[in-house]
């Protein structure tokens, strides 16, 4: 079973991605909830779940980028636009994060394979409440390492 984190307040997290990261490492290896040090009171639809903190806790700057996105609160408490957003933003005015319906369309999986790669952490995402999403950075970087593992094998 997939260890997932509870981050209850996420807004909170924006300006302190770092020691999250801290803490979702004390968290590698079980399930739980990490305390809100803001005292603020918790809105249940908000609360990020995060899945695979091992990852997460690595990769510092991506959750940073993560917290952002689903909070839609960029580090400096103001809302987030795609421009303000280090390091993956698009002029385009694209989504950043995408359904899981619509990476297993871009993916070339079926639905339901792509909700059984996301249960087993294979396919990296977010939970926003209820919601599953996929980062495209991140889902592009996947394919990428997939196609030089596949390259390598040859």
């Amino acid at each position: 079973m997939p260890v997932e984190v509870k981050v209850p307040n996420p807004g909170y997290w924006t300006e302190h991605s770092f020691q999250l990261a801290q803490i979702l490492r004390t968290h590698a290896d079980r399930a739980g909830t990490v305390p809100d040090p803001s005292q603020a009171r918790i809105d249940p639809e908000t609360i990020l779940t995060i899945a695979d903190p091992s990852y997460w806790a690595e990769q510092h700057g991506e959750l940073a980028e993560a917290i952002a996105v689903a909070t839609g609160i960029g580090n400096d408490g103001r809302p987030t636009s795609l421009k303000g957003v280090h390091g993956i933003a698009a002029e385009s005015g694209a989504r950043l994060t995408m359904s899981v319906e619509e990476a297993a369309k871009a993916l070339g999986i079926s639905r339901a394979l792509a909700y059984e790669a996301v249960s087993r952490n294979e396919i990296p995402h977010i939970r926003i409440g209820r919601r599953i999403l996929i980062p495209r950075a991140q889902l592009g970087r996947l394919v990428g390492e997939g196609s030089s593992n596949a390259d390598q094998s040859e």
